[in-house]
């Protein structure tokens, strides 16, 4: 009984040793200084929805789509440099909106993150803070890079249907007639979604909407939302389609 005892509590030891020796060399997540540790499974997948999110907060230079997402929804890139490999979702979407705005306060928000094998510390308030005064001095700020986004879900998920959109578009003069909205939405869609990018999520009834989006956060974050002014993004909108497509250079064949 004793023989099988010291064995068992010998292979409980090496089983303890090998772990703590594959985190250290796999990511140090488990020795890492990030401020939220997650070990025991107490996170959860993002959600493809969540991603949206975070892609329409940089379209907005907003953050109140952030709080659509879950606190806890944990991003992992296990093959990325040590202190780069995993990073909550929400704090990403923060630190995405304080760097298009150049606004270091909103740094604050960001939480550093890691795992038993995988560490997160360097993606944090402090580097969020660093990238946010890069873009302080620009009159016209940038968003911090591009996210992919799908408009018309987006639309539908905050209570518009087609005519309302395409009733709007042609209020905004971006396009002349229902009828051409229709025709741009059916056989240029690529170009009509982007006006309602560039238009329709600008304004404040679109604003005002997104707290009732389905989300993944919880009541507190639906209050935090609700208590958030809107601030129109400032930016420069090209000329409407078929203005375009009136002042686009002919094409000229070459004579056989």
């Amino acid at each position: 009984m004793r023989t099988f005892r010291s064995k068992f509590m010998a292979k409980i030891f090496s089983v303890t040793i090998f772990v703590i020796l594959s985190a250290s060399i796999s990511g140090c997540g488990l020795f890492s200084d990030a401020d939220e540790k997650f070990y025991f499974g107490d996170t959860k997948q993002p959600d493809a929805m969540e991603y949206e999110y975070r892609a329409l907060a940089n379209e907005l230079h907003s953050i109140k789509p952030c709080y659509l997402i879950h606190p806890q929804s944990l991003s992992k890139g296990g093959f990325g440099p040590t202190g780069n490999q995993v990073s909550l979702l929400r704090s990403r979407c923060f630190a995405v909106v304080a760097e298009g705005l150049g606004d270091e306060r909103l740094c604050n928000k960001v939480r550093s993150a890691s795992t038993l094998f995988l560490s997160g510390a360097n993606l944090n308030a402090e580097l969020c803070r660093q990238l946010a005064r890069m873009n302080q001095d620009r009159s016209i700020k940038s968003g911090t890079g591009s996210y992919s986004l799908d408009v018309s879900r987006i639309v539908s998920l905050a209570g518009y249907d087609e005519a309302k959109v395409d009733a709007y578009l042609v209020s905004e003069g971006r396009f002349s007639s229902l009828e051409t909205a229709m025709r741009y939405r059916r056989d240029q869609s690529s170009t009509y979604w982007n006006e309602v990018k560039m238009t329709l999520f600008h304004t404040q009834d679109f604003f005002d909407r997104i707290t009732h989006m389905p989300g993944f956060g919880t009541p507190e974050d639906e209050v935090k939302m609700q208590d958030l002014k809107w601030e129109p993004r400032q930016q420069r909108l090209w000329p409407p389609p078929e203005e375009r497509m009136r002042t686009a250079p002919e094409l000229r064949v070459p004579a056989q």
